[in-house]
């Protein structure tokens, strides 16, 4: 394969499918997260050699439009891709195929190299020396862009980062933010609407112990539903992060 791009294959297993038989979110996630991991290691910017100059990656912003969810037993395949620089961001595709070669889904990324001490980001120019890129080539041809406020917010959950959230960069792991948000909603929710595409925006991290109260705002109706999530940190109101979330209903 041209160096540029990685590949992986995964076979979902009983836990990595929700009730329906559909592919989890944060499964996927944590999928991609393992697929970019293993290309970064061979490229020689992997976890291991940046931990050594107290370095790390960090997601930032992630857009997904998911055309067809798999179900237990499947394999499913993921290849990912650098596109290059955006001012301090490191910006990353996917593309989520069947065994076949149907496409999935498709996944667009920004990622920032954090300073694990002052967890500020540092510049990129001098990793991406090492890192081939296609920039030219897009998963997804849409913009990762701010998000707005919610106008109406309302209440809908308050979860606490424990043991399985923390992650090695020692703050909740970004695919336990998805298990919050779907968790927000109704299992009866889940049985009519499925998420066609969600974009979340990171801004800041949450540490082992700290509360989150997610707020939900609706809007759009019929088959054009979505939906602004953000959640915010029981300490100080800080916003730790936003979400739009755009559902079709389900048609079994």
């Amino acid at each position: 394969m041209n160096p540029v791009y990685w590949e992986e294959a995964y076979c979902l297993r009983s836990y990595e499918v929700d009730f329906q038989d559909r592919l989890r979110l944060s499964a996927l996630f944590h999928f991609m997260q393992e697929t970019a991991s293993n290309q970064i290691e061979r490229q020689g910017v992997g976890i291991d050699v940046l931990r050594i100059d107290n370095q790390a990656w960090v997601l930032s912003r992630l857009l997904i439009g998911m055309e067809r969810y798999p179900g237990g037993g499947e394999e499913i395949r993921i290849k990912t891709w650098p596109r290059g620089i955006d001012r301090l961001f490191a910006l990353r595709e996917f593309l989520i195929t069947s065994r076949e070669g149907e496409v999935l889904g498709r996944v667009t990324s920004k990622w920032l190299l954090v300073d694990l001490t002052t967890r500020r980001p540092k510049r990129l120019e001098e990793v991406f020396k090492r890192m081939p890129i296609d920039p030219g080539n897009r998963a997804l041809d849409r913009r990762l862009e701010k998000l707005p406020s919610l106008e109406s917010p309302e209440e809908v959950l308050i979860v606490r980062a424990a043991y399985q959230q923390i992650d090695l960069n020692r703050h909740v792991n970004n695919a336990h933010y998805l298990d919050w948000i779907l968790n927000s909603f109704p299992l009866e929710w889940h049985q009519r609407y499925q998420l066609a595409g969600l974009q979340i925006n990171f801004l800041a991290e949450t540490r082992f112990g700290e509360g989150l109260t997610i707020y939900r705002e609706r809007s759009g109706e019929g088959e054009g539903l979505y939906q602004g999530i953000e959640g915010r940190k029981m300490e100080g109101q800080t916003l730790a992060f936003q979400a739009r979330l755009d559902w079709t209903r389900f048609h079994s």
